[in-house]
């Protein structure tokens, strides 16, 4: 089975009334990685989850009309242009949707210059792709009236203003976790790839802090719910979970990355696809997805080693 049957099954094995609308990118291999959910919850809020970046909120649109004539709720783990690029233009046509963010992230939002500046430093072309955020209305921020019954966890260390959201949903809990404990590829049922999202700036002592909070809230039965991507249930004990698998692997890295931040950012690299167990898959992956998650994963180790330089001084 390959990468997109396997992403299709999962699709298709979701609870009925959750949705994953996949939207990919005019980039090699970026399907199957940016995709927003969406929900009606116990409360009868029309809820979405990191609409993604400007350029495929026409696609979200289109998407969305299927399902609803409305949103009342956009939760945002963070402010990246892949998860929140496109909320100002979003809430153009949905003026009455409430956006739940981190209060040091809500300013970008609003004034999202700097946030801009930011992005093309740290992605380039990439940055250009997605194209610039427009400035999202005040009166489009929550206020806490606006998110009772949904539990906020801040969950920083990809970014600052990183928080994750347990919603009750039905007999379900839905655990929206972003990137907090790293972005997965579905792959053969036995396996799983794994890559900690650590662009820098990144602060890997406050992730693992994270992680362990995620550890602490999570529940049996729960659906973790990844930013990229897709959804994995959870039944076990929490130190045989997915964001276990994310603390062990945070740990390898700042090991392996410590002991060789004298070598090349692609030394690392192919170091870490050649010995991580969570790298395995990476080699059966198509060309295309390859060459995506190489730039992902140069990003990456130069976030621990912003942190490593940082921590020494």
């Amino acid at each position: 089975m390959n990468v997109a049957e396997k992403a299709e099954k999962e699709l298709e094995s979701l609870p009925q009334g959750l949705r994953l609308f996949d939207l990919p990118q005019p980039m090699p291999g970026s399907q199957y990685f940016i995709a927003p959910w969406f929900f009606v919850d116990s409360a009868g809020r029309r809820v979405l989850v990191d609409p993604g970046p400007a350029n495929t909120i026409p696609a979200l649109l289109k998407e969305l009309s299927s399902v609803t004539d409305g949103v009342d709720l956009i939760l945002l783990t963070h402010i990246h242009l892949d998860h929140a690029g496109g909320v100002g233009q979003l809430c153009e046509r949905y003026t009455r949707a409430k956006v739940v963010a981190h209060p040091k992230g809500t300013r970008h939002l609003v004034d999202p210059e700097k946030l801009w500046k930011a992005s093309i430093s740290t992605l380039g072309d990439v940055a250009v792709t997605y194209e610039p955020p427009k400035p999202l209305a005040p009166e489009n921020l929550a206020g806490d009236g606006d998110i009772s019954g949904i539990e906020i966890i801040e969950t920083p260390g990809h970014a600052p203003h990183h928080i994750s959201f347990i919603v009750p949903w039905g007999e379900d809990r839905l655990f929206f976790i972003g990137e907090s404990a790293g972005m997965r590829i579905p792959t053969e049922p036995g396996t799983q790839y794994l890559r900690p999202a650590s662009p820098p700036k990144f602060d890997a002592a406050t992730a693992r802090e994270s992680i362990a909070k995620l550890k602490a809230a999570l529940r049996d039965g729960d659906l973790l719910c990844y930013s990229h991507w897709g959804a994995v249930r959870f039944s076990g004990p929490a130190q045989e979970s997915p964001i276990a698998a994310a603390e062990k692997q945070l740990d390898r890295w700042l090991d392996v990355i410590s002991q060789m931040k004298n070598s090349t950012v692609r030394e690392i690299t192919e170091y870490l696809i050649s010995n991580d167990p969570l790298m395995a898959p990476y080699s059966a992956f198509p060309e295309d997805l390859r060459s995506r998650e190489l730039f992902y994963l140069d990003n990456s180790i130069k976030g621990f080693l912003g942190y490593l330089s940082d921590s020494k001084n």
